[in-house]
């Protein structure tokens, strides 16, 4: 408003200055100096105001720039803290010493982001306060920055602790998984010597060859300890799911500690049949055959048990490929025995015709099916897993095929938003900013084709195959959804503040567009009074004179 009324009072001044020299050039010497006095203060004055208006224009200026800047350096921030915050949230993995690693290498590079940030910050704050202590910044405004300033300094507090924190969780983390596998590498060591030593005692059959009392001891001694390393295992493998290679050791040590105890009980590492001691008595053979069967169902429901806890991780192509070939490995043990399985049940067969004890005829049929029928069920599930397996390398490839391609546009996209420069003033560089965004919102539509395919795979992933372990699935899709939420965010940001940026162009072409048809209008109702003014005897008339001075006011 003051702009405008400087351009107003422009050509009164300048009219003034005119008639004013004309009527010193025609009145007395002392009105001459009152005149010349009164002009020279009006144009002090008045250039005292062009002054002071010019250097508040200028003030606004930058100050308009700086907001700018301030606001570009806290959205620049705040990507940072969303990048820092999400790190710090990821949740640890007990047990999975990879996903250990790699989040802790992802922790501490962000850890050491934390100082030069912390210096970034101190300039936000300090250009805050700045603009805080302007007297010109509308108080809504003013608000606004100290909002911002104070969230992101809050937000700066707490991932700085949250991220040091992380860091030492993780490290703490893998400080007991160390030990953890340690002592489970040690018990697995002391296990097996203790089965050996008990197979030796029942093999050899006297008392005096071998002291089952000393290792009953050693044993009842050791069972605290055994006892807290499979609990802290167990805790591993049901609440956060341990890596494969954990499991198996995990699996073997506890079948081992159960073998060992049922043999104390016992007295034997086969457990004892089911079939009725007077029958045993009655036809000696079906001793030799109980001790087969048992042993072929020993060895059947331990497979079976391995193939069921033998889960891998969704994705890794590696490691499912290492499972394939070891279900292809014990399938092919599978067929090999079972020639042997046919043996025994011909021999069965061959007993049971021989005998002709009902009762001992109905234990063999019972004892035949059920091997036949366990032997079928186990053979069905190595074929299945197999057949998942397969299906889950296919999956996975495709998987691992499409989050590439998504990794590539999202690349793409993230150099396309660190390269925008700050927004420009002038209609050809604003035009041509707008135009690029334009033409990069259709890129990023192109694009998220891409990030759409790698997502659906994922959540086929993890719906196909949930009793395995999908983390590594869930993970990276989790992460390609933030950082393209974050990507088109900044995106639409960056359209508002271009259109915002534009309506204030068009605004001020609409004002200077308005006061340049005011200044030609007020230009040519100057030139007439200028002229009506230089006629011959108006400065004697003073009614005339004093209504030219109206109409130049």
């Amino acid at each position: 408003e003051l702009e405008d009324g400087i351009g107003q009072q422009q050509t009164f001044v300048r009219v003034l200055n005119v008639s004013g020299g004309e009527i010193i050039s025609q009145s007395s010497p002392a009105e001459n100096i009152d005149i010349r006095d009164t002009l020279d203060s009006l144009n002090s004055r008045w250039h005292i105001v062009n002054r002071k208006i010019n250097e508040r224009r200028i003030r606004l200026e930058e100050e308009k720039k700086t907001l700018y800047g301030l606001q570009e350096d806290l959205n620049k921030f705040g990507i940072w803290l969303e990048d820092a915050e999400g790190i710090a949230k990821q949740p640890t993995e007990p047990g999975n010493e990879l996903q250990l690693n790699e989040l802790l290498e992802k922790v501490k590079f962000t850890t050491e982001e934390l100082l030069p940030h912390k210096e970034f910050l101190k300039q936000v704050n300090e250009a805050g306060g700045t603009a805080l202590g302007s007297t010109t910044i509308a108080p809504t405004e003013k608000k606004k920055i100290e909002s911002s300033l104070k969230e992101a300094n809050q937000r700066w507090i707490k991932v700085s602790k949250d991220l040091y924190d992380k860091q030492k969780e993780i490290e703490d983390e893998l400080k007991n998984f160390s030990l953890f596998e340690l002592q489970l590498n040690q018990l697995t060591l002391w296990v097996s010597s203790v089965k050996d030593q008990l197979q030796f005692y029942n093999q050899v059959g006297r008392p005096g060859a071998f002291d089952i009392k000393e290792t009953e001891e050693a044993i009842l001694a050791k069972q605290p300890h055994v006892e807290g390393i499979l609990s802290k295992g167990h805790h591993l493998y049901t609440k956060e799911p341990a890596p494969y290679a954990l499991k198996v050791k995990l699996i073997s040590g506890g079948q081992t500690v159960s073998v060992v105890t049922q043999t104390l009980v016992t007295g034997s590492t086969i457990p004892s049949a089911d079939m009725p001691s007077s029958l045993l008595l009655e036809v000696p053979a079906l001793a030799e055959f109980n001790k087969t069967c048992a042993e072929l169902t020993d060895w059947l429901t331990l497979l079976d048990r391995v193939i069921k806890s033998q889960i891998v991780t969704v994705g890794d192509v590696e490691e499912i490929s290492e499972m394939i070939i070891k279900q292809k490995t014990t399938l092919q043990d599978l067929e090999k025995r079972q020639p042997h399985l046919e043996e025994r049940i011909t021999a069965a067969q061959n007993l049971k015709n021989k005998t002709s004890n009902p009762e001992a005829r109905a234990v063999i049929t019972d004892h035949i099916d059920k091997i036949q029928n366990q032997w079928e069920e186990v053979q069905c599930h190595l074929q299945n897993r197999r057949l998942q397996l397969q299906e889950m390398l296919k999956d996975s490839n495709q998987w691992i095929e499409a989050r590439h391609e998504a990794d590539k546009v999202i690349e793409k996209a993230k150099s396309r938003t660190e390269s925008w420069k700050e927004i420009s003033y002038t209609v050809e560089a604003l035009n041509k900013q707008n135009s690029d965004l334009k033409q990069f919102s259709k890129e990023l539509q192109q694009w998220q084709i891409n990030v759409d395919a790698a997502i659906d795979l994922a959540l086929k992933l993890l719906c196909d195959y949930s009793t395995d372990d999908t983390r590594k699935v869930e993970l990276m899709k989790d992460n390609i959804n933030a950082t393209w939420a974050r990507i088109n965010k900044r995106v639409t940001e960056r359209d508002a503040a271009l259109e915002a940026a534009l309506r204030l162009l068009q605004q001020f072409y609409l004002d200077l567009e308005k006061f340049l048809a005011w200044l030609t209008e007020a230009e040519t109702t100057a030139n007439v009074l200028q002229d009506a003014t230089q006629k011959d005897g108006v400065l004697e008339d003073t009614h005339a004179l004093r209504e030219l001075m109206n109409q130049w006011q």
